[in-house]
């Protein structure tokens, strides 16, 4: 673990619901009070990085009488963002809640530009939880409260096929490398879909650990890197067996599984090639309320309803860097910068943290010594027990 850790946090003034990283790697946050008479104002806002802190670069401040921005996707290639913004209760009541709309982060402002709907409810407690664009920028993916699905078309914005209406609220969506597939996670099961047609491809349900505990499916991201998985050697050895070519972290599909006393949660990696699951690993005991895939595949991170935040190898799922206590209210939204240079970090508590992360992690070997040297008195304690036990059992007989 890192000994001195670089963390800056900034105060924004509204809730934060969403991060999202430029091309030009700057940070897009979303949030506020919502629809009504808070006084707290529902924004988009730009940030740069400069010396490890946040630097205002514009904002847009959004009307009190619809509600704040819940989640965003900011385009691969082009300076646009996606927002899903529900409008006010009487637009919501007669279907015209065009709530997916298009931003452009201009150099003095943020423009406001086309919207489509894509959550189908009269109700104004149902809205878009997450939404995705695919690498290539021509499709974007949005799950609500209500289960409605929808793919759009970019910069169309029609759909790409008839919206899909899930059995549960959707929890999480998300794009393969190639954007040929999108994952859909709901709290009882995860669909693997035809990116353009909706055509299903795979479903897996019963959520629930290798013990067996039932869980819910919380997050869901495909891996992006073309590097070859380099852990869970027991199942790699069985594949050689069977003569399949070694895994790809491209061909891994993540999915965060909270178990449903919110007491543990656990990430699990599935073989995309032949759905098959990899492994299953504990990997807190709380919650798990957000997480975020680095540009590269290479880091994973997820924050806690302890309000922690976790790094970890995305190879392993070994723990690189913990922040305890990492806000004072929940956390939102994690997103690592286009460099990985840094882990930004969005919580309800109205602020917006910048960690900077090392320039190199520890090996396994580098951690156990750590640990070893951390604990090395309690660890002679517990020799000396030991050998005590030995010495008395030894003497008796």
């Amino acid at each position: 673990m890192p000994n001195e850790l670089e963390r800056h946090t900034t105060e924004v003034g509204f809730p934060i619901a969403c991060i999202g990283i430029s091309k030009d790697n700057e940070i897009v946050l979303g949030g506020g009070g919502g629809a009504g008479r808070s006084g707290v104002k529902n924004k988009l806002a730009v940030f740069a990085i400069e010396s490890q802190k946040l630097k205002p670069v514009n904002e847009l401040v959004l009307s009190s009488e619809e509600d704040a921005p819940t989640c965003l996707a900011v385009h691969p290639t082009e300076k646009i963002l996606v927002s899903s913004i529900n409008a006010g209760k009487e637009k919501i009541k007669k279907g015209e809640n065009k709530n997916s709309r298009v931003f452009e982060l201009k150099k003095k402002n943020i423009k406001a530009g086309k919207s489509t709907m894509t959550v189908c409810s009269t109700s104004d407690f149902d809205y878009q939880r997450c939404m995705s664009f695919d690498p290539t920028g021509k499709l974007f993916a949005g799950g609500s409260t209500n289960g409605t699905l929808a793919v759009i078309q970019y910069p169309q914005l029609t759909p790409a096929f008839p919206f899909i209406e899930a059995s549960d609220e959707i929890n999480d969506v998300s794009f393969n490398h190639s954007g040929k597939w999108l994952a859909v996670a709901t709290n009882n099961e995860l669909k693997i879909v035809q990116a353009r047609s909706g055509k299903l491809v795979q479903t897996i349900d019963n959520a629930h650990t290798t013990s067996g505990t039932q869980a819910v499916f919380r997050f869901t991201m495909f891996g992006q890197a073309k590097d070859p998985l380099a852990s869970f050697s027991q199942y790699q050895q069985q594949k050689e067996k069977s003569n399949a070519a070694t895994i790809e972290m491209k061909d891994v599909l993540y999915t965060v599984m909270n178990t449903k006393s919110r007491k543990q949660a656990y990430i699990a990696l599935w073989d995309t090639r032949v759905w098959k699951r990899i492994a299953t690993r504990p990997v807190c005991n709380s919650a798990i309320t957000t997480f975020a895939l680095s540009e590269s595949g290479r880091l994973l991170a997820f924050a806690t309803a302890s309000l922690s935040i976790v790094v970890c190898d995305a190879h392993s799922l070994r723990v690189l860097l913990r922040i305890p206590a990492a806000h004072s209210f929940a956390i939102t939204a994690l997103a690592f910068d286009k460099e990985e240079e840094y882990l930004i970090s969005g919580s309800a508590d109205e602020t917006c943290s910048v960690t900077r992360l090392p320039d190199s992690w520890p090996t396994a070997f580098d951690s156990v010594v750590e640990f070893t040297i951390a604990n090395l008195q309690a660890i002679i304690v517990v020799l000396v027990l030991i050998l005590a036990v030995f010495a008395a059992l030894w003497m008796r007989y």
